[in-house]
């Protein structure tokens, strides 16, 4: 009896601290910038795990293993691979295309396909780094009004990351906590990646098709010489998109088979590093390594409330409020997902949420749920993912975003998306559990 009451304690410590340091770090997190204390969400987050071991809540041992590495590598891989693309011109050629469609809701069309299609393969934020400024670039160059396409980008990358486990970060760690296989997962989410992007693409017609005109109060920029390029530069910008389209290609293939999904990630940066023959330096540079910073410390937080028991206490309430037949599971769960990803952030709400699936009747359809819900309510509100924030930031002085702007078109985008995309997984995962 001793034992167990020894070993009950120990695994149950400073309940009320960890409790407060949680609400703390996600006040911080949710509003990401305060007046009072403005220093952004990767920095709350690291407060946040060092209160938590400076409290006792977490050893600094524990502390080390609570992290999951698996998601920070396969993160750290896929960045690298993204910016090395990113370096050797691949969204400048993708740009190149899409400015080449006369029709402006055709532009609208390709800029959302080739947003939607880059993130499941490259990871939602990096694309939008990247693509904001060529889409703002195209619309001046065709006289366009910016705000439809930014729109379109933000909305589309958030949509197209819920096709692979690697399309964003809240998917890594759900691909990693599950063990669910990567072809498996993208062939369960087409469906509702299809029909998300379809309605997404009509409700963008339906809201902007009068703005989609040439506006002659916009002044066409001049039309600048470049320098030729010499055939060995040519050369080399071709020899480097090969290199990084290689590196992709040995990711994608560990991927399919079965392998780590971290280190595949990192054996494709690795052939992008090595076969590059140049100081990596500035490629690291560009890198956001705060993000990496943000999602560690974020597993100590969460890692505290294990400890602590709270997350047990979670556990038992959430698995309480989703009860009845699984029908009714289904939408419970995806309704209380769309609020906390939103109060929370989508990736602190995954962490606490994957606590509950493995106890559920039919996992891997909680799973793919948490994975696809998570994503898409990420277009509900400006704040609502990194990728949005990225858009509107990049786009401030050009494109203002204002907040009901952005709720506007989506609102109604998340809730038909998720309404369709949830029916479509219900059903088809029930089939299969069936």
């Amino acid at each position: 009896m001793n034992e167990i009451a020894l070993s009950a304690t120990e695994a149950f410590r400073h309940p009320w601290a960890a409790g407060l340091i949680f609400i703390a770090t996600f006040i911080l997190i949710s509003f990401r910038r305060l007046n009072m204390l403005p220093i952004g969400r990767p920095s709350a987050a690291l407060t946040g795990a060092v209160l938590m071991v400076a409290f006792g809540v977490v050893e600094p041992e524990e502390a080390y293993r609570l992290v999951n590495w698996d998601t920070i590598c396969l993160l750290l891989g896929m960045m690298i691979i993204a910016e090395h693309l990113r370096a050797a011109g691949l969204f400048e050629k993708f740009s190149r295309l899409a400015e080449s469609f006369a029709s402006p809701f055709g532009l609208l069309v390709i800029i959302g396909f080739v947003a939607a299609i880059s993130s499941a393969i490259l990871v939602n934020d990096p694309v939008c780094v990247v693509m904001t400024p060529l889409v703002l670039e195209i619309c001046r160059r065709k006289r366009l009004k910016p705000f439809p396409y930014l729109m379109m980008l933000a909305t589309s990358s958030n949509i197209g990351s819920t096709l692979t486990l690697t399309g964003n970060p809240q998917n890594m760690i759900i691909g990693n906590l599950s063990k669910l296989g990567f072809l498996r997962f993208m062939l369960l989410m087409t469906a509702p990646f299809t029909v998300s992007m379809l309605i997404n693409i009509l409700l963008a017609w339906f809201f902007y098709r009068h703005a989609l005109v040439e506006d002659p109060t916009i002044e066409k920029p001049a039309e600048t010489i470049l320098p030729r390029e010499s055939r060995p530069e040519q050369l080399q910008k071709t020899r480097h998109l090969r290199l990084g389209m290689a590196g992709l290609g040995v990711a994608c293939a560990g991927f399919v088979s079965g392998f780590s999904m971290a280190f595949s990630a990192l054996a494709g940066a690795v052939i992008v590093i090595t076969f590059h023959r140049k100081d990596p330096s500035e490629l690291f540079e560009k890198m956001e390594w705060s993000l990496l910073m943000f999602f560690a410390a974020l597993f100590v937080v969460i890692g505290g409330l294990q400890t602590s028991g709270l997350a047990q206490a979670v556990t038992h309430w959430a698995l309480q409020l989703i009860s009845g037949d699984l029908a009714t599971q289904v939408w419970v769960f995806s309704g209380v997902t769309l609020a906390g990803s939103n109060l929370l952030s989508n990736v602190p709400f995954v962490l606490l949420a994957s606590q509950s699936i493995p106890a559920m009747t039919n996992p891997e359809l909680f799973w793919c749920l948490l994975a696809f819900v998570s994503t898409i309510a990420g277009n509900l509100t400006i704040f609502g993912s990194v990728a949005n924030m990225i858009v509107a930031e990049t786009a401030r002085n050009e494109c203002p975003m204002s907040f009901w702007a952005f709720a506007r078109f989506g609102i109604p985008s998340t809730i038909l998306s998720l309404l369709a995309g949830i029916w479509l997984l219900s059903h088809i995962l029930t089939l299969n559990f069936n």
